[in-house]
Order: C-alpha cells, then sequence, then structure tokens
C-alpha cells in the first residue's frame, strides 16, 4: 500500500465531514449524534474484531504498555504543573488541560489508521485500553477533585471521585469491545460464519464514519467561534505533538526493542486532541474555552505532524 492510498480515503473522509459542516448540511449537534452511533456501537465492533484477528504477543504488551504508563504519568505530572503555575489554573481547570494534551484521537482518527497498516491495529488497540481507563480516570478525578478548603476537600473524598472515574472508564464500550476480542483472540474463538460476516460488517462503519464526525467537528469549532480562548495551545501543543510521542516512543523501544511497537506508539500519543477533551470539560465545566482553543489548533497543526509522520515512518 502506498502512502497516497492509505491517506487519499482517510482525509478525504475529513474533508467531505468539513465540506459537509460549510454547506450546513451538518452541525455540531448532528456531530454529537454520529460520535455517539460510533462510540457506543462502530467502535467497539471494531476493537473487537482488530483484536480477535489479532496475534498477541505477551512481551510485546507489557513493554509497549509500561512505556506508555511511564511516560504518560511524566507528561501528566509536567502538564499539570505548568498549567497551575503558568496558567493559573485551579486543580479542575488542569485536570482538563492534562486531559487534552494526553488524550489523542485514537477513536475517529487513530484506529482508521492503524486498522491500513499491516501489524499496527493489535499495539493500538492495547494503549486504548490504557488510554480508555488511565487516561479518563485521571481526568475525571482531577476535574472533580473536592475544592479548596470546602469540607469535602479531604483525601477520602479524593480517593472516591478517583475511584468512580476509574468506574466510568472501565464500562467504556471501547474498552469492553477491546478486552472481549483479546479474550477471543487469546482462546482462538471460533464463530459462525453468519454472526462473523456480521461482526465484519459492522466494523467497517467505524473508520469512515468516525473521519467524517471529525471533519464536521473540526470545522463547527473553526465556524461557531467555540474556541476564544488559545494562550493554553502554544502551552499545552508541544506536549501533545512533540514530547509526549517522543518520549513514549523512546521507552517503548528501550523496553521492546520492537519497531513495529514503537511507530506505534508514536503515532498513538502524538495524534492530535480529542474532541472528547471538549465534551467531558463542558461536562464538568472546568476550562471549557481554553480546551476547545487547544483541540481546535491542535487538530489543524496535528493533522500536519501526522502526515510529516506517516511519510517519515512508512
Amino acid at each position: 500500500m502506498t502512502l497516497t492510498s492509505l491517506l487519499f480515503p482517510l482525509f478525504g473522509s475529513i474533508f467531505l465531514g468539513a465540506g459537509s459542516r460549510g454547506l450546513k448540511l451538518f452541525d455540531g449537534e448532528d456531530a454529537r449524534r454520529m460520535s455517539r452511533f460510533v462510540f457506543m456501537i462502530s467502535m467497539p465492533f471494531a476493537g473487537f474484531e482488530f483484536m480477535r484477528r489479532s496475534q498477541v504477543d505477551g512481551e510485546i504488551i507489557l513493554g509497549l504498555a509500561g512505556g506508555y504508563v511511564v511516560s504518560l504519568l511524566i507528561v501528566t505530572a509536567a502538564v499539570f504543573v505548568l498549567s497551575r503555575s503558568l496558567l493559573k489554573l485551579t486543580v479542575r481547570e488542569a485536570g482538563a488541560a492534562v486531559f487534552c494534551t494526553t488524550c489523542g484521537n485514537a477513536i475517529f482518527l487513530g484506529i482508521p489508521i492503524a486498522a491500513s497498516v499491516e501489524g499496527w491495529a493489535s499495539p493500538f488497540l492495547i494503549l486504548v485500553l490504557f488510554e480508555g481507563t488511565l487516561v479518563f480516570a485521571i481526568g475525571t478525578a482531577l476535574m472533580t477533585w473536592p475544592r479548596e478548603g470546602s469540607e469535602r476537600g479531604s483525601l477520602q473524598s479524593a480517593l472516591a471521585a478517583l475511584g468512580r472515574a476509574s468506574l466510568r472508564a472501565a464500562t467504556n464500550p471501547i474498552v469492553i469491545g477491546t478486552v472481549l476480542g483479546l479474550i477471543a483472540s487469546l482462546t482462538a474463538l471460533s464463530l459462525p460464519e453468519p454472526v462473523d460476516r456480521f461482526l465484519a460488517f459492522t466494523a467497517r462503519t467505524a473508520g469512515p464514519l468516525g473521519l467524517f464526525v471529525l471533519g464536521v467537528s473540526a470545522a463547527d469549532l473553526l465556524l461557531s467561534g467555540k474556541a476564544s480562548e488559545l494562550k493554553g495551545a502554544g502551552l499545552l501543543l508541544p506536549f501533545k505533538l512533540l514530547i509526549f510521542p517522543a518520549l513514549t516512543a523512546a521507552l517503548v523501544y528501550l523496553f521492546t526493542g520492537d519497531p513495529t511497537a514503537t511507530s506505534v506508539a508514536a503515532l498513538f500519543t502524538g495524534l492530535p486532541p480529542a474532541v472528547a477533551s471538549i465534551v467531558l470539560a463542558s461536562v464538568y465545566k472546568q476550562w471549557v474555552s481554553g480546551t476547545a482553543g487547544v483541540v481546535t489548533v491542535g487538530t489543524i497543526i496535528g493533522l500536519m505532524t501526522l502526515t510529516l509522520y506517516l511519510v517519515f515512518i512508512l
């Protein structure tokens, strides 16, 4: 597969979505409804199918997971401290900053790319598992952290917030689908042909629809003027698009020595910020305009850095 044949359908779907928003065929509300289908149905099926059909190497998985988690914790700590000291954010607002810096657009953008390159889908989905649990748990816990000076501002209530966040992350449909696929792979599960074809048919909707939604969402952010606060983008995007992927790739290669795992780790952590960052920040009412600014600018720059990365690696 040539690079052009890989990128053309991906960016074609994104631009189709963006053009549809520009022509007012779809709006932000339509994107939210379509993204719910992708999140609840398409991507869980895709995760199950990719993992079920993949060969799992336990040693590589451990090194991949170890490198990612260590890098995640380092970047999380650095972004949290800088957000508090330089951007003067509260603990809860800094949680939104941490989330949009460490959560990439793995679902709508990353999975379609990983599925198109031989050997990338399985390690990519392993990282989706960790992002879907750890990143969401950390981000949610910080955004619901007990306020300073409140009666509930105790270690007990903080741990309770972390526990609730972890439970919500563990019930993520994509996490569940990927775990079930991993179990199916390890047990060599065989399914009747009609069921097998149904699963594959449904999973194939994930890529084009997810990329189309990404295009609609990105165009909606630009046209609606939601990204009114851009000062955080200059601080956080170097972490999201350069430092996080470089550090993760270095650690994964150190732990595994595997070029494929290293390439996937760099791709995964170097993806543009997830649109879900705005959704989560809006739910908890924490640094919404700043998060929207990071996601909007990050999507534009991130698509360019992603293209350069794929040109270099492929």
